[in-house]
């Protein structure tokens, strides 16, 4: 009975998942709504398909990926050098750990469990669909692949910051030697590439397609087997795929071992992981920021700037120093490295194609920052302001994330793409304006639901929302590049007029929303 529990388990939680869908409509319209798109994704490639269309070099998207497997994989994995990371929820750690069941086949559950996990993380894989095969022709099963090697990077970094937690947590000299092989890995093999694309300066992009697909980053553990594995299929590449699974294989019962035999308790070590994530959690369920976990930094304290409405700026600012926020946090920073890179290899689908990208994932990433955790204090409901003023305030406080962001991205592009000045600007300005607003968006998401429970609902009415807020600045930007208007250049006021049209309808959707401020009840 024992051996079949954790089996039941998962069988039981799989079964409850579906039958979510049914009883809770907004689950079904939301899970319809993301069917959808795939399927639109995919209906739309064809339509700008036009049969003998010249494809890019297949090579530059195999040595994108990589890259990309190889970022994840070193942000993640960095975790067992901090908190470690956890395949396990708290549910997991008050019901299972106590119960009857032996430490290792509790560990293979939670990496079955992990497993699904890590394929629904790469499920945005899907919607890249469109633009992949027009650019590259690559059919639906290579985003498939894609999303399968994704996932697995994801569960094998996961593993490795969880051994690296469970052998370096209690020991410093551990630690600091588990840190020089770790860093020291990554640096060695950057030193590499930059030194083989310095000797041709003038073929840069054509050296960096060939350095992803070489045997040398291949061979870098781990994310260059998976990307060696995807690149082989891709390719048909035999040795490739044979060599890069037994690797993978390899690392991934070596790490299993460690873990169930180098150390059978390792319950203790998982369990403040688990905390943390189920803290994170909680606080996202609830639209807020989990923080104050670790240590946290004093300095300076009391206000020597603003007053009224414009006090919460700067208390923003305090606690962001305090909890050694960078301005650009980790998903932001993926999404603005992968951003990057695909706008080396569409350089020639132009600048809208990859702004259209950029928003999506800019999209996915915008939230309302600390606005949502002042509504959890009485605070921000006290001060004799207007709501709407304060709304401002409050939401100003990303603005240096959003534009560091924005110049992260769009000064490299610049010089890729060969944009001038005044695209430039304007393109960094329209991103601002499309980030403000997906905030506002978020924002009209607390104002009709409050503290609703309900992340289907939310994601879902998020989604229609960000679509029908969208809708003017997307027409705009249609008509005027029909109409062929051109100032400065082509694009100058395609981005224009689309912050023209964005600028209003963030700030009426806010105005509309102001009560939230007003009635505390409503949170």
């Amino acid at each position: 009975m024992k051996k079949n529990a954790l089996t039941y388990l998962l069988l039981v939680k799989f079964k409850n998942q579906i039958r979510e869908l049914v009883r809770k409509p907004a689950r079904l319209i939301y899970f319809i709504l993301l069917i959808g798109f795939i399927v639109f994704a995919a209906l739309s490639s064809d339509w700008d398909d036009s049969g003998n269309q010249a494809y890019r070099n297949i090579n530059e998207l195999t040595a994108g990926i990589t890259a990309l497997y190889i970022l994840i994989f070193a942000m993640m994995a960095y975790n067992g050098f901090k908190n470690g990371a956890t395949m396990f929820r708290m549910a997991d750690v008050n019901m299972i750990f106590t119960s009857p069941i032996s430490p290792r086949r509790t560990l293979f559950y939670g990496l079955f469990q992990q497993l699904g996990t890590s394929l629904l993380l790469g499920f945005f894989f899907l919607y890249q669909y469109s633009w992949m095969h027009n650019v590259y022709g690559v059919s639906f099963t290579t985003i498939i692949i894609l999303l399968v090697g994704y996932s697995l990077s994801v569960f094998c970094a996961q593993l490795t910051a969880m051994v690296i937690y469970s052998f370096t947590s209690y020991d410093d000299n551990r630690k600091r030697i588990a840190a020089i092989i770790f860093f020291g890995l990554f640096i060695i093999y950057a030193a590499g590439l930059v030194l083989f694309l310095l000797q041709d300066r003038t073929q840069l992009v054509q050296n960096l397609v060939i350095a992803g697909n070489s045997i040398y980053i291949r061979l870098l553990p781990v994310a260059g087997w998976i990307g060696s594995i995807v690149g082989g299929i891709i390719l048909n590449e035999t040795s490739a795929i044979i060599t890069g699974s037994v690797l993978t294989a390899v690392y991934i019962a070596g790490m299993t071992v460690l873990l169930t035999y180098a150390k059978q308790d390792y319950y203790e070590d998982v369990l403040k992981a688990s905390e943390d994530q189920q803290i994170a959690l909680i606080a996202k369920s609830e639209g807020r920021m989990a923080e104050g976990i670790g240590k946290v930094k004093i300095g300076k304290t009391g206000f020597t700037k603003g007053e009224g409405a414009s006090v919460f700026y700067y208390k923003q600012k305090i606690e962001d120093r305090r909890a050694r926020k960078f301005i650009v946090d980790g998903i932001a920073l993926i999404f603005v490295i992968v951003t990057v890179i695909l706008g080396v290899f569409m350089k020639n689908a132009g600048i809208v194609m990859v702004f259209m990208t950029s928003s999506y994932m800019q999209f996915i990433s915008v939230k309302t920052g600390r606005f949502s955790k002042e509504l959890d204090k009485p605070y921000i409901f006290l001060v004799p302001e207007p709501p709407f003023k304060k709304i401002l305030y409050c939401i100003k406080e990303s603005f240096t994330g959003y534009l560091a962001e924005a110049i992260m991205i769009y000064v490299p592009l610049a010089f890729i793409m060969q944009l001038s000045p005044f695209d430039t600007i304007m393109i960094i300005i329209a991103r601002i304006s499309f980030a403000y607003l997906f905030t506002a968006a978020n924002i009209l998401m607390l104002r009709v639901f409050g503290a609703s429970q309900s992340r289907t609902l939310l994601y879902t009415f998020y989604v229609l929302s960000v679509v029908i807020m969208s809708v003017p600045a997307i027409a705009a930007g249609i008509l005027v590049s029909t109409a062929g208007i051109v100032l400065f250049s082509d694009f100058f006021v395609i981005f224009a007029v689309m912050t023209a049209c964005n600028i209003p309808v963030t700030l009426l959707v806010i105005y509309l929303c102001r009560n939230v401020l007003q009635y505390a009840e409503l949170k």
